[in-house]
């Protein structure tokens, strides 16, 4: 006998890795799997792994785990396959369970996106009620400031500051400060595809100009900063009669998610604005990235009436 076999929880393993590979047949299911974690760089065991496509478009890295213990589930057992998936870069997390789960596990589940599942002999196995798949957007914001040592005599308000010209012929400085927007928001992006080119789906980078100007007797350096607000929205795709929506591979149906803003102030409902120093973990995700902004407008509308500082 293979002494793999003795294993406790082996059988059950075994049994929701076959019912696994029944779901989708163009999915990769893997059993007994390892992945590096993120925190230790070491191997990590997987009782079961599947690689597949929602809908034909959205990848998934599935982690499956399997708990044939005599007792529910409880909280704490969910908390820790919640730090499981995310060491792992798991998009979705599945726990299936012989004996069931608690209430508040059911609970802590659902708030981390954790789909509980249960497999019992003679009885149909559990589905996901649901599928989390993760959306991320970010959008350009403008910011400028006067550096220090700037002389602007008989101008107090960032409204006379920007129709400062040479001539009339001349580009104003608001022109000259929606141009250096422009420079600063195509560095950002370049950054981005040299990354995305290299398999690395990231936000692009903040970016910061600093504008010299000369103009009547006014000098001084404007700093124009292109900072990228980054905003996260999760989709739920839920059960129904038995189908989330596929069939033969192939996608039936609509996939509705967030929608957009492009031309307000906030991008819409529905999203929810990361910190400034976090980003994407997940290695599956979709990500829309606005550009292309005009700041001039913003600029006249946000500061024309304030002072100079």
């Amino acid at each position: 006998m293979n002494p793999l076999n003795k294993k406790p929880g082996r059988k059950f393993e075994e049994a929701v890795y076959a019912f696994a590979k029944t779901l989708d047949p163009s999915a990769e299911v893997l059993f007994d799997h390892k992945v590096i974690d993120r925190d230790s760089g070491q191997s990590r065991q997987c009782d079961v792994w599947i690689n597949a496509k929602f809908g034909g478009h959205w990848a998934q890295s599935i982690i499956v785990s399997c708990k044939d213990h005599k007792r529910k589930l409880h909280a704490g057992d969910i908390g820790t396959f919640c730090d499981e998936k995310r060491s792992t870069g798991a998009t979705m997390g599945v726990i299936y369970s012989c004996a069931g789960f608690t209430k508040p596990a059911l609970e802590k589940a659902r708030a981390n996106q954790i789909s509980c599942c249960r497999l019992y002999d003679n009885e149909p196995a559990g589905l996901p009620d649901s599928i989390w798949i993760e959306q991320f957007a970010c959008k350009p914001a403008v910011r400028v400031t006067m550096r220090p040592g700037s002389f602007t005599p008989q101008i107090s308000k960032w409204g006379e500051l920007f129709e400062l010209r040479n001539s009339p012929s001349d580009r104003t400085l608001l022109d000259g400060i929606g141009q250096a927007f422009s420079a600063c928001e195509a560095k950002g992006l370049e950054t981005r595809n040299e990354l995305s080119s290299a398999g690395i789906v990231t936000f692009p980078d903040n970016w910061t100009m600093d504008l010299g100007f000369d103009l009547k007797g006014s000098k001084g350096v404007v700093r124009v900063e292109c900072i990228w607000k980054k905003y996260r929205a999760r989709t739920e795709a839920v059960l129904l009669r038995g189908s989330y929506c596929l069939s033969n591979g192939s996608f039936k149906g609509t996939i509705v998610g967030p929608s957009i803003d492009t031309w307000g102030p906030n991008i819409g409902e529905g999203w929810e604005l990361l910190k400034a120093n976090e980003s994407p973990r997940s290695p599956n995700l979709m990500l829309t990235v606005l550009s292309g902004t005009d700041v001039r407008e913003v600029l006249c509308k946000a500061l024309s009436d304030q002072p100079l500082s």
